[in-house]
């Protein structure tokens, strides 16, 4: 029976209990202890079912059925209660709580129900949908809900602030927000406010008049000139220093900007959009931020979640980057196994979209063949994490490779020591089973034992070695 459920109570043994046994049966089922923890996994995955204690520490289950029916009026809510009374059961069907069981119950009662449940709707589970905006894609609900509500804002013409970290796409938001407004035939401007002196920087803003600063031969127009009409986006706003937060505020009230050495203003008509990976607010607090100008970006602002918390959107991003590259590998077909899409989804992807790019091009060359597997997925670069099996964040020291811009080594070298650390990350993954590790790099067992004398590999090396960077 197809469906997918969310357990939410907080006695760790019931819950894991109805995880077991309803999977068992064929649904596939995710757990929570308490309301906060269920609705990062509805906002990060989808969900046809929740089924929920009533009684919980912090949000309660009636709270959740409230909440689930706000924020997705598809999914179907079922209450778990070991204090069942007609004014309850009244009150959560009120609330849209498609049905009730009294605790104690057997997990075949509530199956009962939940196949029922499915078994009644018209059209099975559907497939999850793919939603596009621009140039991105997406499949978590969170991200799918941006979208929409970025499509709703593009045509409005209001200041926008994008607030999220590096690398989950902030700049192609802006792109796309452009795209679908009224200015789209107008030109889209972008800056990083980032790293440069104010003298520049303020150059780069407003412009300035022939001979007014330093090698100025002649007259400059700023970006907010340029993108007259049109839309401009400041990256990492956040870096603009004090000293012109209070000009760029004046150019934000009054649509006029002076450039340096000017006697006049100049009128523009900019549509702004803003990004920062910092809570702007707490920049405020410590004095770093103008408070007003804070006000006056933070008209409509839309967090954008890192990659870690939506991971449905993992197997998608990867096709979608295999496509992208196609030409690494002569745009042959190239599949990705599944155990290669299992190591994708324990990272931490602290380098959130852009990391993932980088390592599926990786892979592209690394594969070498039409299937990407498991060893051609190492991350690249100092502290790169994984999941590990409790949840927790890992650092792959050991499976890290780190190739310097400037390398001692030659390219044969180089291949060795990667293939090297590969062989010894996998005998360290499979425990040391040889057979298990051929396997797993899709070589036979006696190339590996061929490797492994040639590297001066021991069959217990791996242990010990693999956390080393070679």
């Amino acid at each position: 029976m197809p469906g997918r459920i969310l357990v939410v109570d907080d006695e760790p043994l019931k819950r894991i209990t109805l995880q077991i046994e309803l999977t068992e049966h064929g649904y596939e089922v995710f757990e929570a202890a308490d309301a906060a923890a269920a609705r990062r996994i509805l906002d990060a995955r989808p969900i046809d079912v929740v089924v929920t204690d009533v009684r919980m520490p912090g949000l309660s289950g009636l709270d959740l059925l409230t909440y689930v029916k706000s924020a997705y009026p598809t999914v179907e809510v079922i209450l778990m209660t070991a204090y069942a009374t007609i004014d309850t059961a009244v009150l959560a069907i009120k609330r849209g709580a498609h049905d009730y069981i009294t605790k104690p119950f057997t997990t075949p009662e509530l199956i009962v129900k939940l196949d029922a449940l499915f078994a009644g709707r018209q059209v099975g589970q559907p497939e999850r949908s793919v939603e596009t905006f621009g140039r991105l894609v997406a499949a978590s609900q969170s991200m799918r809900r941006l979208f929409e509500q970025l499509r709703g804002v593009a045509p409005t013409g209001r200041t926008v602030l994008l607030v999220g970290e590096s690398g989950t796409g902030k700049e192609l938001l802006a792109e796309a927000i452009h795209q679908l407004s009224p200015r789209a035939q107008m030109p889209l401007v972008r800056l990083s406010c980032a790293g440069l002196p104010a003298d520049v920087l303020e150059g780069e803003l407003f412009g300035h008049e022939r001979g007014t600063v330093a090698g100025a031969t002649r007259q400059k127009a700023g970006r907010f000139e340029l993108a007259s009409g049109g839309t401009l986006v400041l990256d990492e706003v956040d870096e603009i220093p004090p000293e012109l937060q209070v000009r760029l505020l004046r150019v934000i009230e009054g649509q006029e900007v002076e450039r340096a050495g000017g006697e006049h203003g100049v009128k523009v008509d900019v549509r702004l959009i803003c990004t920062t990976r910092a809570d702007l607010l707490k920049c405020v607090q410590a004095g770093r931020f103008r408070e007003d100008l804070y006000y006056r970006l933070n008209v409509m602002q839309f967090f954008v979640p890192p990659l870690r918390e939506r991971p449905d959107d993992i197997p998608l991003l990867a096709q979608h980057f295999v496509k992208k590259h196609g030409g690494l590998v002569a745009n042959r077909p190239v599949r990705i196994a599944q155990h290669a899409l299992d190591e994708l989804l324990r990272r931490r992807w602290p380098g959130n979209v852009r990391e993932l790019e980088h390592v599926i091009e990786r892979a592209l060359v690394f594969c070498g063949g039409d299937e990407i597997r498991p060893e051609h997925v190492v991350p690249v670069g100092d502290g790169a994490t994984t999941e590990s099996g409790n949840g927790s964040a890992v650092t792959a020291t050991g499976s890290t490779l780190a190739m310097s811009e400037e390398p001692r080594l030659g390219l044969n070298e180089t291949v060795a020591d990667i293939e090297r650390r590969m062989i010894l990350m996998a005998l360290r993954q499979c425990n040391n089973n040889q057979a298990r590790a051929a396997n797993r790099l899709g070589i036979p067992r006696t190339t590996l034992r061929d490797k492994m004398a040639r590297y001066s590999i021991a069959s217990t090396e791996a242990d010990s070695r693999a956390e080393t960077p070679a």
